[in-house]
């Protein structure tokens, strides 16, 4: 009987030890290493084109993994910070989800969207610009929040939150902008940041970073990341310009781990070819 009781006790402290180890010690086990996440941009990133990385597994505990960092065109992927600035200013009081923006005739530019078919003199709630703006990469409601909010607060907050390689430095569409040289800047590790913050509700508050991820989950542009993981969540932002195609965010892998995942590229090879291979990798990070 004594025997049999020391069993039992001996079964018991032992469980208690394995459930008082460190979580990092035992969900890091399945982390991808940094040697073999480099292995895999040779393997999959491999088309020619210029690649910036960022990995982070945040419910591992690990450190991003960052490969090629440096200042990249932003294209649309400027439009998370535009939305974070704009959230603050909802969450002090200074502007409301709720208030109502006018469409002006001169509000309208091509490129991504749908607000350019609307009637002119169309009023929208704020939420509804925001929302357009991320899922639709709406360049006009992008020049509408950034006539709202103004270009120099956007780049008061970016640098407040010290995202180091980020500013605004003109409208969406303004190609006389463009042709002076006056570029939208950011990198793999400022994106990679933020949304890591959106994903820990640590970035504007737990009310406004819902509303966020609301916006980036119902992106529509779902051609990349989307397509190769088609059974998961995935909260994220892209963007294209001539020579680029950029697309990062959050993907939900319920059992075997979130992956906040950004892919920044210049001097690609074509668009289809950079999907091809981002898809490629993306597929490697979430299932190995």
């Amino acid at each position: 009987m004594r025997q049999f009781i020391l069993s039992i006790i001996c079964i018991l402290i032992e469980m208690i030890i394995i459930n008082f180890q460190s979580p990092s010690s035992v969900v890091n086990a399945n982390t991808n290493s940094y040697e073999e996440l480099q292995n895999a941009i040779s393997t999959y990133l491999n088309d020619g084109s210029d690649y910036s990385v960022y990995v982070c597994y945040p419910q591992k505990n690990s450190k991003p993994f960052i490969c090629n960092q440096q200042k990249w065109r932003a294209a649309s992927m400027i439009k998370v910070f535009i939305l974070a600035t704009t959230m603050e200013l909802v969450k002090d009081g200074t502007l409301s989800l709720d208030q109502n923006l006018t469409l002006h005739s001169y509000d309208k530019v091509g490129g991504a969207g749908i607000l350019g078919g609307y009637s002119s003199n169309t009023q929208l709630p704020l939420r509804e610009v925001l929302k357009l703006m991320i899922t639709h990469s709406d360049n006009t409601a992008t020049n509408m929040i950034i006539d709202l909010v103004g270009m120099q607060t956007i780049n008061n907050y970016i640098l407040e939150k010290h995202y180091h390689d980020t500013i605004l430095q003109r409208k969406m569409m303004d190609m006389e902008a463009i042709y002076a040289g006056r570029e939208n800047f950011s990198s793999v590790r400022d994106l990679g940041e933020i949304f890591l913050k959106i994903y820990n509700h640590e970035c504007v508050s737990p009310e406004y970073d819902d509303f966020m991820l609301e916006c980036l989950l119902a992106q529509t542009d779902t051609e990349c990341f989307n397509s190769a993981l088609p059974k998961l969540k995935i909260a994220h932002k892209t963007g294209a310009l001539n020579g680029l195609f950029d697309e990062g965010g959050i993907i939900y892998n319920e059992g075997a781990g979130d992956v906040i995942l950004v892919i920044m590229t210049e001097n690609f090879a074509g668009e289809s070819i950079v999907i091809n291979s981002m898809k490629n990798f993306a597929k490697y990070v979430v299932n190995n």
